[in-house]
């Protein structure tokens, strides 16, 4: 299975992710960050999950990183547009998503 440039085996790019705002009924803002990577083979599974709090705050991004779990056994070495998406609690500061292991910046829109 080969890799691409930067080590990961599904490339994924700014333009590849969204982030959209909104509040639920009880009031508290969420964010659902969702996006479609390009993975070297099928049967990858991505998730986001929370980074850690960079050395000087932010106030303004929600940092996340872009987990990959590779397939079981053999499987035929085909690109394959994989989705990911996931919910954040989030505060009225936050303006913009940082997916940091993969230097992506994501605008947050309201919904």
């Amino acid at each position: 299975m080969s890799e691409y440039e930067n080590g990961f085996a599904c490339e994924a790019r700014d333009e590849d992710f969204t982030a959209t705002a909104y509040r639920n009924s009880k009031g508290e803002r969420r964010v659902t960050v969702e996006g479609t990577c390009s993975c070297n083979t099928e049967g990858f599974e991505l998730t986001l999950k929370l980074a850690s709090p960079p050395i000087v705050p932010v106030p303004e991004e929600l940092h996340l990183d872009l987990v990959e779990r590779a397939p079981d056994g053999l499987v035929p070495p085909v690109i394959t547009p994989t989705p990911v998406k996931e919910e954040f609690p989030i505060d009225d500061r936050k303006e913009r998503v940082v997916i940091r292991n993969r230097n992506i910046t994501v605008p947050i829109k309201k919904e």
